[in-house]
């Protein structure tokens, strides 16, 4: 994205996107720029969040200097008095402590600038700090997607830096290792959980979609200007993480560091539905991840399925439906017809001069959810 480009883009998502009641100027930096931003969502982690800080603290000096970290505390208008209290109480420990990087906490718990409870959530907090940083980043800043209760690596932004020198890369992911436990049943439902998203998103992507990642915010990094431009995070308090990527991995494509960056915690709070606490009580109850269980079929007939998207990306529908009904298995023509594919196809064959055009187009169609809904739909699972 060019200077100009970005500059426009920004003034748009400031008109359209930017949280309008917020009054970010209160928080003030002591640099004008920084490279790189950690943007924290924090609620009810006193007893996490220094664990959390200290080990940022851990990486290079050269790359702490250019770091802003963004803290923003938070709960709903109607949360509990003990939920408050524990926020003010972490608000009041953050703004103590001095690291060698740069941190700013803002305050959304307090009576007068707690979340309304329709936005209130980690989504909506993640977003009012990554907006926040826009006033002090270049196009080429990267946000870096942190939980208060998550570590990070010694390394984590020499590895960041050294993917994104790649000036086509717009966003990745990084490997994940939960977090240790004495317990012995959460210890072992985390490595099935942690085993069960990795096998899921490198089926994924053996099969060709370019959604196989795994959904987790502690993971995500990508550049101001990707940001930006796919409207930023939305208003969301469930399952924000999902879409965020989803709207990422429409607009470019997400790489992935293999190296373990973070470590997310192993608790069992259920504080976010199908976050990991619910995946390690759902495992509790039931010894296993019910709808997780995608068949072997559901993976190769997604597989199948985009390989005859792509080669018979610039026929008109009819002749399509035609070429897949000697390949594809029947549930996957249901699928198709179910969600009306035969009302996008020709428009995408009109508009797309190039097979990765078509594609494009059709992967915005079929995004993330869809071909989630597809595998459960091909796997049996409701």
């Amino acid at each position: 994205m060019k200077k100009n480009n970005y500059y426009n883009y920004l003034n748009k998502y400031y008109k359209k996107h930017l949280t309008p009641t917020f009054n970010y100027s209160r928080y003030k930096t002591l640099k004008q720029e920084y490279k790189y931003f950690m943007i924290i969502p924090v609620y009810n982690e006193y007893d996490y969040i220094l664990n959390t800080l200290d080990s940022i603290n851990n990486n290079a000096h050269n790359y702490l200097c250019d770091l802003l970290v963004i803290l923003v505390v938070n709960n709903s208008k109607n949360a509990k008095k003990d939920i408050i209290n524990s926020n003010h109480e972490t608000y009041k420990l953050i703004k103590k402590q001095k690291y060698i990087y740069e941190h700013i906490t803002i305050d959304c718990y307090s009576k007068a600038n707690a979340l309304d409870e329709k936005y209130s959530g980690v989504g909506f907090a993640r977003k009012i700090g990554m907006d926040y940083c826009l006033e002090y980043a270049k196009k080429d800043s990267l946000l870096c997607c942190m939980d208060a209760d998550t570590l990070v690596s010694e390394k984590y932004f020499y590895y960041i830096n050294d993917k994104f020198k790649n000036k086509h890369i717009q966003a990745c992911t990084v490997d994940f290792l939960h977090q240790n436990t004495d317990m012995d049943d959460i210890k072992e439902a985390i490595l099935k959980y942690e085993n069960k998203l990795k096998f899921i998103a490198s089926s994924m992507q053996k099969a060709g979609s370019p959604y196989g990642y795994v959904s987790m915010g502690s993971t995500i990094v990508c550049k101001v200007s990707t940001y930006i431009a796919v409207g930023g995070m939305a208003k969301k308090n469930v399952t924000e993480d999902f879409y965020f990527l989803q709207s990422l991995a429409k607009h470019s494509k997400i790489y992935f560091i293999d190296k373990v960056l973070v470590y997310p915690s192993s608790r069992c709070e259920q504080r976010v539905y199908l976050g990991t606490g619910f995946r390690m009580n759902e495992y509790k109850k039931n010894k296993e991840f019910t709808n997780l269980n995608y068949s072997q079929v559901a993976f190769e007939s997604l597989k199948i399925l985009l390989l005859q998207v792509e080669k018979f990306w610039g026929i008109d529908y009819l002749k399509f439906e035609k070429k897949i009904k000697k390949t594809l298995n029947a549930q996957s023509i249901q699928f198709l017809e179910k969600h009306k594919l035969s009302l996008v196809w020709d428009k995408f064959t009109r508009t797309s001069k190039t097979k990765n055009q078509f594609m494009i187009f059709f992967n915005q169609w079929f995004d993330a959810l869809k071909t989630l809904k597809f595998l459960k739909e091909l796997s049996g699972i409701r």
